[in-house]
């Protein structure tokens, strides 16, 4: 007996699908919300040192306050992935109102 190929299409469909979940789940593993929290947290505690600066009649430098500084660990892959995500995103969504459209036509 000869042992079939698989389809190449499916295949690749199939590695797509796997490395599109790989990179979902990495995007929404908690990163960015953890690095939000952290930038709340300083927030917060900038603005109890302007209110005590005010409170105490101090001269205020709004400027003193404002952290401008901003660090990108981001790196070609990383932007690549996230682009690959981002249009599989809009593909799936828009097969599924595609989809959609016609089951409501059908019914």
């Amino acid at each position: 007996m000869k042992k079939k190929k698989g389809n190449i299409f499916l295949k690749i469909l199939g590695g797509l699908f796997i490395v599109y979940v790989a990179l979902f789940i990495a995007n929404m593993s908690g990163y960015y919300e953890s690095k939000i929290r952290d930038q709340v947290i300083v927030t917060e505690e900038r603005i109890k040192q302007f209110e005590e600066k005010v409170q105490n009649g101090e001269e205020v430098d709004i400027t003193s306050f404002l952290n401008n500084e901003r660090e990108d660990y981001s790196s070609k892959m990383s932007l690549l992935g996230d682009n690959l995500t981002s249009s599989l995103e809009n593909f799936v969504s828009g097969g599924m109102d595609i989809v959609g459209k016609v089951l409501k036509s059908l019914f």
